[in-house]
Parts: C-alpha cells; sequence; structure tokens
C-alpha cells in the first residue's frame, strides 16, 4: 500500500512541475520577453501621429504585465473621450491594464494622502501636480519629461500646473480660466454693456437687477479659487514672492478692495444672493444663470458647454466678456495628473498620461466636455473660432496658478474668511485674522 502512495504521489509531483513549467513558458515570453515581434511590427507600420496620438514607445510594450490603478475626479472618470482614451492604450499596449476609479474632486487631495501615508498608493492621480509635489505625495517627472521633449507645445500656465520650485510633478490634463458671462437679452433691454471696471461691474449689476421680479444682477459664489480670476484680472494677489519662496499677504488692501466690491453685491447691495454653505460652489450659480434668475455670472468655458447640454432654451442669449478690472487675465484653471510617492509604475503611469492628453482626445475633451487642450497648437482648431470663447483664449494668455493650494491650512484660513464675510464679518476684520493664521503656520512649518 505504501508503495501505491508513492506512486501516485511521484505522479501527481511530475504532473504539477510540468504544468508549472508549461505555464511558465507560456508567460514567460510576455515577461522577459515583452511585446511579440508580429505586434512591434505592426506598430512600428502604423502613422500614430498622423493620428493625433503618441508615438509608440517600445520599452512600454516591453515592460512585464502591469496593472496600473488610476484616481480621476468624479467627473472625467466615465465620460467617452477618457474611456475611449484608456482604451485605445490598453489595444496597444496589451502588457498594462488600467483600472480607473472616481473621486470627488474636493476630497482627491485627503485621499491621496491617506493612500502614499498608508503605503498603497494609486499609480496615477488627478489634481493639481504643483500642489501635490509641493506636500512631497507625487513622484518628480522631470526626467521622463526630458526625455520626452514636448514641452515647448504647452502652454505656460498648464506647465505651471505641474511645476514646483523647479521640479515638475506630473502632466496637465487640461486648462481652463475664468471670464464673464451675462444674458444678452437682458442687457439689451436695459441698453447696457458687459461692464469693463470693477465700478462699472457694481453698477451694472445693480442696473439690470430686477429683485422684484425674482431676478439678480449677479450671483457670486464662495469660492477662493473663482475670486482669484477677480485679484489677478484688477493686477493685485494675496501671495507675493520673496526670494523665491511665497509668502502669504491675505490682508492686502488692494486684494480686500476688490473683495468687498464682489461681496457687497450681495452683503450691500442686496442684488445677488449670498453663496450657500456647501463645498462645491459652481453649481449654484449655473442653476441660477440656466433658469433665467440672474443677468451674469462669473464661470469657465466647462459650463458654457453644460448652459448649452442643461438650458438648451437660453443657449442663444448668453454672451461673453472678460472679468471686469484695471488689468488682464484671470485665474489658469484645470487640472493635472501625478504619480504619486510611493508608486512602482512611474514610467507606464507616464506613458498613459500622455496618452490621454493626445492630440485626438484633447479635441474630445474640448468639444463633449468643455475641458480645454494644454496644447498651444490646438487653439488653431476651428472650434476655436466660436465667438463664445473669444474671452477665453485671450484671457487665457495671462492666466496665472492659484498657489495657495500649495499651503493647505494657510488656504483654509483664507477661504474660511472669505465666506465669513458673506456671513456679514467685516472684510478687514476677516481677513487680518487669516492672516495672523496664516502667518502662525508658516512659522510652524520653519
Amino acid at each position: 500500500m505504501k508503495k501505491y502512495y508513492y506512486l501516485v504521489f511521484m505522479l501527481l509531483t511530475a504532473l504539477c512541475l510540468l504544468a508549472a513549467c508549461s505555464g511558465n513558458d507560456e508567460t514567460s515570453g510576455g515577461v522577459d520577453e515583452g511585446a511579440s515581434q508580429e505586434h512591434l511590427d505592426e506598430m512600428a507600420a502604423r502613422n500614430f501621429e498622423e493620428e493625433g496620438l503618441p508615438e509608440f514607445n517600445e520599452a512600454i510594450a516591453n515592460l512585464p504585465d502591469t496593472s496600473l490603478e488610476v484616481w480621476l475626479a468624479a467627473d472625467y472618470v466615465d465620460e467617452a473621450p477618457v474611456v475611449e482614451a484608456i482604451e485605445e492604450f490598453m489595444e496597444i499596449y496589451p502588457n498594462i491594464k488600467v483600472e480607473t476609479a472616481g473621486h470627488e474632486w474636493g476630497d482627491m487631495q485627503d485621499q491621496v494622502r491617506l493612500a502614499v501615508n498608508g503605503g498603497a498608493p494609486p499609480d496615477l492621480a488627478h489634481q493639481h501636480a504643483f500642489a501635490m509635489g509641493s506636500q512631497g505625495l507625487a513622484e518628480p517627472v522631470s526626467d521622463l519629461w526630458e526625455e520626452w521633449g514636448a514641452e515647448d507645445q504647452f502652454l505656460p500656465g498648464a506647465i505651471d500646473n505641474v511645476t514646483w520650485e523647479g521640479e515638475m510633478f506630473g502632466v496637465p490634463i487640461d486648462i481652463n480660466t475664468t471670464f464673464y458671462l451675462y444674458n444678452t437679452e437682458m442687457f439689451e433691454e436695459k441698453g447696457l454693456e458687459p461692464p469693463a471696471t470693477l465700478e462699472e461691474f457694481t453698477e451694472v449689476s445693480q442696473e439690470v437687477a430686477e429683485i422684484d421680479e425674482g431676478r439678480y444682477g449677479f450671483v457670486p459664489a464662495a469660492s477662493t479659487w473663482g475670486l482669484q480670476g477677480w485679484l489677478i484680472a484688477e493686477g493685485t494677489d494675496v501671495l507675493e514672492e520673496v526670494d523665491g519662496k511665497f509668502v502669504p499677504k491675505l490682508n492686502n488692501p488692494e486684494a480686500l478692495e476688490v473683495i468687498k466690491t464682489y461681496t457687497d453685491i450681495a452683503t450691500e447691495y442686496e442684488v445677488g444672493p449670498i453663496p450657500p454653505a456647501q463645498s462645491r460652489q459652481s453649481d449654484h450659480p449655473v442653476a441660477m444663470f440656466g433658469n433665467e434668475r440672474t443677468a451674469a455670472i462669473v464661470s469657465g468655458p466647462f459650463d458654457i458647454a453644460r448652459i448649452k447640454n442643461e438650458f438648451p432654451d437660453m443657449y442663444d442669449k448668453v454672451g461673453t466678456a472678460p472679468i471686469p478690472g484695471s488689468g488682464e487675465g484671470s485665474v489658469a484653471g484645470g487640472g493635472s495628473m501625478f504619480v504619486p510617492r510611493g508608486s512602482e509604475n512611474r514610467e507606464a503611469a507616464f506613458e498613459l498620461m500622455k496618452w490621454i492628453i493626445s492630440d485626438k482626445y484633447a479635441l474630445r475633451m474640448a468639444e463633449e466636455m468643455g475641458r480645454h487642450p494644454v496644447k498651444e497648437h490646438l487653439y488653431e482648431d476651428e472650434l476655436y473660432d466660436d465667438p463664445l470663447l473669444e474671452p477665453f483664449v485671450e484671457t487665457l494668455k495671462h492666466a496665472e496658478q492659484y498657489y495657495l493650494e500649495a499651503f493647505p491650512e494657510v488656504n483654509n484660513a483664507y477661504t474660511q474668511a472669505f465666506r465669513n464675510v458673506f456671513d456679514g464679518e467685516d472684510v478687514q476684520s476677516a481677513f487680518d485674522a487669516a492672516q495672523a493664521e496664516a502667518e502662525a503656520a508658516i512659522e510652524r512649518e520653519q
């Protein structure tokens, strides 16, 4: 009997070894040898540039089988241009499997921080790479940019979104800026033109309002990112660069004058509503504008697309102009993709970022999502012949980053002060208190 069990044991062992060897032969080609020669030849014959795609990267094709965990903003992850870009990437690089998850934009920094500190970061995430790099949460990728050699194709504001203290921490996915949107019919009824200065903004907002009929002149938002557009348009800021370092000046008198003018529309003149106390501030103004309960708002090109889709009956009444101010420019928006610190798939993730923002998919994001390209040459497309986008394209040339995001404690104090003004606090006292908090936070970091 013992001999019988011994023979069975030996037979099973031999079968297991045979299966293991057979399995190794089948998979080792993908691991050790990379892509098949047939696939490489097929890719070499394909004109990727003509298709508006990145050139084929044989080094990525020869990587071992790799899974990429990708976190995108919730309002991007299921959009067709993004989904199809990732699907085509996996067709070209069948050794790379991409799994995506959607996260709320405002929660992304905290989610990435938890994942990085917990030792389980995703391979690619979506937010502002400069802010993530400043906090040590993103891997530097300057060497991969240098190897790519494409930096001169990008708008300066887009490059700013991924750069901190001379190091590049990601790839920009889209760029936007803010401008004035107004109801042309309401303005024509009153014989008004869109305001060009802050003084005119106050006057026009009062003249165009019909409060008894439930119509505001302007709907403000308690968003400090949005407020930054007004500061830049007036030629001021709440950060000062000293010896290559940013120093907060949250109670800068010129900035406070802009803030007072902006908030007075709701708090003093009452021709705009007090913004609701919610983290996402963009929805309320757009809904009010789309339902013709206000004559004007300030927003970006993404909301032109949204108005067209959600409020088609009033889309033909939309007019656009630069933000009122004595300067030019506005805040640079959009986002970027980055490799969270600790990811082991840096090169593959970088290649995927290049694919998502390729010309083919960047123009589709603009047309279908209202998310606009980071490469300068794409603004020659006929899409940008649209007169509604003219203020956007012009303002974009002078748009500046909201660098306060790189300092979370300072930004939180600034944001709370802005909210407090809408809730009745004096502008000067609110921002004096915020400045004191900012100085204390900076001192703790030193």
